[in-house]
């Protein structure tokens, strides 16, 4: 973990934490009452494990004792992706979202993290051109979405076919480091990949803030070998894994 000093500050920052030890930390903080940027909703639970097997289970003000013992009992017996110890969690986590915000829970979700730098990060592609996007005037391809609240103040690079946009990454508006940490999220269409597009358009954003002495991370569902590969061609390397219990924050 400790490689990546900029991507470890960042998510330290939205874990309301200081720094990682050994074993698990639990920080009650009162960020977990509040909305996170870009995402529209409260992250209640936020749990990460590190690569160097330290956890921060990052939960709201007042979480009742039963989730903190149950952390301290299976956090480092189970994988946080691991069912037998998200099923229960995701019980806990309801009552908590009644208990403390009167709200249903919302949803739940696993993510391997990756980081990089300058040591880290690939070589582009001299066979792919990426264009920055600083505007709406491009049309998005099929089924590519485009990242609206990433335009003008965000990072945006895409790859253009027939003046549309067929495969784009960018660096989400997350209130935090954004100028120094490029937090990657890609939307390729499905009649465009196994091109090297989303390598080269994550590479792009990454290089983007790397250039400028800044670092990159990036998420993606364990189960997206897809993503993992071009986070892994593009030059990041396994930095953690992530949970995370979700409540509307209206």
């Amino acid at each position: 973990m400790k490689k990546f000093k900029l991507v470890n500050e960042y998510i330290l920052s939205l874990l309301d934490a200081k720094e990682t030890g050994s074993g698990l930390a639990i920080i009650e903080t009162e960020k977990r009452h509040h909305c996170m940027p870009s995402y529209g909703m409260i992250h209640m639970f936020y749990i990460v494990k590190f690569y160097d097997d330290s956890i921060i289970a990052s939960v709201p003000l007042n979480t009742s004792e039963k989730v903190k013992a149950f952390l301290r009992e299976n956090v480092e017996k189970y994988d946080i992706d691991d069912n037998l110890f998200v099923s229960p969690l995701k019980e806990l986590a309801k009552e908590e979202a009644k208990l403390l915000f009167n709200k249903e829970l919302k949803g739940s979700w696993n993510s391997f993290v990756f980081a990089c730098d300058a040591e880290t990060i690939a070589k582009p592609s001299s066979n792919i051109t990426t264009v920055k996007i600083t505007d709406n005037s491009y049309e998005c391809y099929g089924d590519v979405n485009f990242p609206d609240h990433c335009v003008p103040n965000g990072i945006v690079y895409s790859v253009i076919e027939n003046n549309k946009i067929v495969s784009l990454a960018h660096a989400h508006k997350t209130g935090k480091y954004q100028d120094i940490v490029a937090d990657i999220g890609v939307d390729t269409s499905k009649d465009f990949r196994k091109k090297g597009y989303a390598r080269e358009c994550v590479n792009s954003v990454a290089r983007h803030v790397i250039e400028r002495g800044g670092e990159s991370v990036y998420s993606c569902s364990p189960n997206n070998t897809a993503s993992i590969r071009t986070a892994l061609s593009a030059g990041y390397k396994p930095y953690g894994k992530i949970l995370i219990f979700t409540i509307d924050s209206d």
